[in-house]
């Protein structure tokens, strides 16, 4: 038999069978919500152009530049962020010479040389080295399908059909809207919702989409509110999976549960909630992974450079090696890509760089990887913040601590002369019970690999208690570095539970976080009533400390290894981190719960009417064709205006003269230096504003050559946004006209 297995020679690593139904039926629910809200063949072109022209190229590059295969999910995730890196940079070039309807090209041609060349078959298709146990597989689907059942309740579930509902909108899907159907025609980015002008912000979801709506011919609509969303959460989720195989403990102690409790709790955990009537900070994946698509490509790069970052950091046997090459190589393309894709990204990233080059000095190892790293990530944003966001910061300011007053706790509390300390007190405490893994790691923090996702996490934090943004935007920064904090916290729950000794202290986890969930229900729902915080945070804690309790005795009455407060602590912990998704899970059924984490609808979004005139306006309109409008404000109320009004841009996909004015450069330098809101700031030139609208309460020949000198071919009157002469049918040509609104065409 011996002999026999020697001839044999070692059995090839592959994927189990259970492991691939696990993954299927993730596939299957991700299609499945899909179809919810687009046609099976819309659904088809989007999964088609998605799979053969981003995930498969881009699968073919992670493996055959960075020597990668250890499996199929972390190269599946990570080949979607490479393959979405090589569409927006071969976009750009082509969109540059008026070819972006060819971009796909590139695609086909890295297929084909995976394909035809067989030193690059060999490396692009062969098998894994490291495939997922099942139990690991099953629980890893699990964990993921659970948080993208609540993304997709709370995103898409509640604000689709889109721009049918004027009361159940949010401005910021029409604002990315437009920014991506700027990038169909554009390079750079314009403002279509004023004029066209020049936009500095971080484009490359848009320049991401575009490249799919050319591919695809889907309409931007079911792009950003239906369809793009959900592969890049998916991979997201993957990569974070991915980060946390690398620090955990071997399989061989039984810690497989680490990776799919990481993607739990940087999904839906983030921060424990003891308040019935405050939500104390949305940093969760879930959070932005539908209302904010710039975050959520955000997060996908960020994991994408953080896997390569940690294995150039610990190659030591590899440096100098075509694989060690190859990394540099994707490292190089993922921080252009991070770049414009947010702008918190590499300020972490660098921070990471730091730490590790600390580490390594007092070491005294070798100190160039993190240093190069280092050197490209300050490069790199230098040059971003020239070329790509002009010097412009929009809107952040260092204003350290002021964080804890913009959050939900100082209301509470601004009666007390310590109102802000408590604030933060409250809100740090709450962080950190959530992520009370990280407190040990042990002798993790000898990893040079750790230590770099320590300084992402530790910039994270810093970037948004000493910095500041209108609508708390510096959580950003934390968001950013929550899923790296998630997988140092279930590296650290599985570092504790490890000394217990026992394969089975997953069931000890398993146990705790159920409990925890039941345990701080029951203490949300006893402190309602309770004013103040000592209360609910007595309540809280007391859960949190019985259940690590109940845990520890019941697991040594089972006569199982380990150190009766090493298993209470274990409890505790794990208690904390599950039981910080309370709040999300609730809000899967529950209004008044997601409406303390997530966002709810908005009033001032376009009726049925209103945007199947704008629609006709794209159909039956040149790109450029310039439109003046009578709508600005999404809400006007006590001479306030909500300048947030983008939806005419984003349907119609041409250029307005004054639609709204928010999230403009413009808007936000007026803001930081009134400081004051940006999107309640008035209009800067009142007088174009007052020429613009003229135009449709009492025309005259002169308002109407006004217009026509400024370049507007089209006028779109909307009727609800307030009072259209019926003399304008005078001087323009009716072109069409519905119940809310009517299109005119300069003669």
């Amino acid at each position: 038999m011996r002999a026999k297995a020697r001839r044999r020679g070692p059995r090839t690593a592959g994927p189990s069978l259970s492991g691939l139904l696990a993954g299927l039926a993730v596939a299957v629910l991700a299609i499945v919500l899909l179809a919810l809200h687009s046609t099976a063949f819309e659904l088809a072109r989007f999964a088609l152009f998605t799979v053969v022209a981003v995930l498969l190229p881009g699968f073919a590059l992670w493996r055959l530049i960075g020597g990668y295969g250890r499996n199929l999910v972390e190269d599946l995730a990570a080949g979607f962020a490479v393959g979405t890196a090589g569409q927006v940079l071969v976009y750009l070039a082509s969109a540059s010479i008026g070819l972006q309807a060819w971009s796909w090209v590139w695609a086909p041609v890295v297929l084909v040389i995976a394909f035809v060349d067989s030193d690059a078959r060999t490396r692009v298709w062969r098998r894994v080295e490291r495939p997922l146990r099942p139990l690991q597989a099953w629980l890893l689907a699990a964990s993921t399908a659970v948080v993208l059942l609540i993304v997709y309740r709370r995103g898409p579930g509640q604000f689709l059909p889109a721009y049918t509902d004027p009361l159940r909108a949010y401005p910021d899907l029409a604002f990315q809207q437009a920014l991506a159907a700027s990038a169909k025609y554009d390079v750079p980015i314009s403002t279509l919702w004023l004029g066209g002008e020049p936009m500095r912000y971080h484009t490359f979801f848009h320049q991401a989409t575009a490249a799919t709506q050319w591919g695809t011919r889907i309409d931007l609509t079911d792009l950003i509110h239906s369809l793009s969303w959900l592969p890049l959460f998916l991979a997201g989720c993957g990569l974070v999976f991915a980060l946390t195989s690398r620090l955990a403990p071997t399989a061989e102690s039984g810690a497989t549960w680490a990776g799919p409790l990481a993607v739990f709790v940087a999904g839906l955990g983030g921060a424990v909630q003891p308040l019935a009537g405050a939500g104390l900070g949305g940093i969760s994946t879930a959070v932005a992974a539908y209302l904010s698509p710039t975050q959520n490509l955000g997060v996908l790069i960020a994991l994408a450079l953080c896997v390569v970052a940690v294995d150039l950091l610990r190659a030591d046997g590899l440096r100098g090696t075509p694989s060690a090459r190859g990394r540099w190589v994707l490292l190089v393309l993922l921080a252009l890509i991070a770049a414009g894709a947010k702008s918190t990204i590499l300020p972490l990233v660098g921070a990471g760089f730091a730490f590790a080059f600390l580490q390594l000095g007092l070491a005294r190892r070798s100190t160039r990887p993190a240093f190069l790293g280092g050197l490209l990530s300050l490069t790199v944003f230098v040059a971003a913040l020239i070329a790509i966001f002009g010097g412009s910061t929009w809107g952040t300011e260092i204003k350290p601590f002021e964080t804890f007053v913009q959050l939900a706790p100082f209301p509470m509390l601004v009666s007390n002369p310590h109102a802000q300390l408590l604030s933060g007190a409250t809100t740090l405490l709450s962080w950190a019970l959530a992520a009370s893994g990280l407190f040990f790691l042990g002798r993790r923090w000898r990893d040079t690999g750790a230590v770099f996702l320590a300084g992402v996490a530790v910039a994270g934090l810093l970037g948004t208690v000493l910095t500041t943004q209108s609508g708390v935007s510096q959580l950003y920064f934390l968001r950013t570095a929550f899923p790296v904090i998630a997988v140092l916290a279930a590296v650290g729950l599985a570092n504790l539970v490890g000394r217990l000794g026992d394969r089975r202290a997953v069931v000890l986890v398993g146990v705790a976080g159920v409990l925890g969930l039941v345990a701080f229900a029951i203490a949300r729902s006893q402190s309602a009533s309770m004013p103040g915080i000592k209360g609910p945070w007595l309540w809280t804690l007391a859960a949190a400390g019985a259940v690590g309790v109940l845990v520890a005795v019941v697991w040594k009455l089972a006569r199982r290894p380990g150190n009766f407060f090493v298993a209470l602590l274990g409890g505790a912990v794990a208690a904390c981190m599950v039981g910080a998704a309370l709040v999300p899970l609730q809000g899967f059924v529950s209004d008044k719960a997601s409406n303390l984490v997530f966002a709810r609808p908005f009033r001032g979004g376009a009726t049925a009417a209103e945007a199947g005139a704008a629609q006709w306006l794209r159909r039956n309109s040149a790109p450029g064709d310039l439109i003046a409008t009578n709508a600005h404000c999404i809400i006007q109320r006590d001479g306030l205006c909500d300048s947030r009004h983008f939806w005419l841009a984003a349907l119609s996909e041409r250029p307005v003269l004054i639609e709204g004015w928010s999230y403009s450069n413009q808007a936000n330098r007026i803001a930081l230096a009134s400081d004051s809101n940006p999107s309640l700031i008035p209009y800067w030139n009142s007088e174009e504003l007052a020429a613009n609208d003229i135009a449709f309460k009492a025309p005259t020949p002169a308002a109407i050559e006004r217009l026509r000198e400024a370049g507007v071919r089209w006028l779109y009157a909307d009727h609800r946004a307030g009072e259209v002469s019926p003399a304008l049918r005078n001087y323009v040509r009716l072109k069409h006209a519905t119940l809310d609104a009517t299109i005119y065409e300069l003669r």
